[in-house]
């Protein structure tokens, strides 16, 4: 039987490393916008990073993500169909839209 300290979830910062098959998937995962398929994944990657990961190990590190980094990837199936899509949990945050001086042009 592992030890508590074997079952916690990896929070080092090593799945940022776009060197990585781990690094790269959770890179895309993290940036996407939209849900996405495994080749949608494997595509992003080769487009990004100009390194290509085969559907199966994008596959696994989507697992890794999730049992040894903690992170959460949600996962549906699309509609009409027998394909997976998945998404980061939190992933995408778009800016704020910019704000203006809200006393600007009243009067006192």
């Amino acid at each position: 039987m592992g030890t508590v300290t074997e079952l916690r979830p990896q929070r080092d910062a090593s799945y940022l490393d776009d060197d990585t098959q781990l690094g790269r998937t959770y890179l895309v995962l993290r940036d996407a916008t939209y849900w996405m398929q495994l080749h949608e994944i494997a595509e992003s990657i080769q487009a990004r990073f100009q390194v290509v990961d085969s559907h199966a190990a994008i596959s696994a590190r989507i697992r890794d993500l999730r049992r040894k980094c903690g992170q959460t990837i949600m996962r549906r199936r699309r509609t009409g169909s027998t394909a997976d899509e998945y998404r980061m949990q939190g992933g995408y945050k778009p800016a704020p839209a910019p704000q203006g001086d809200m006393f600007e042009g009243s009067a006192a």
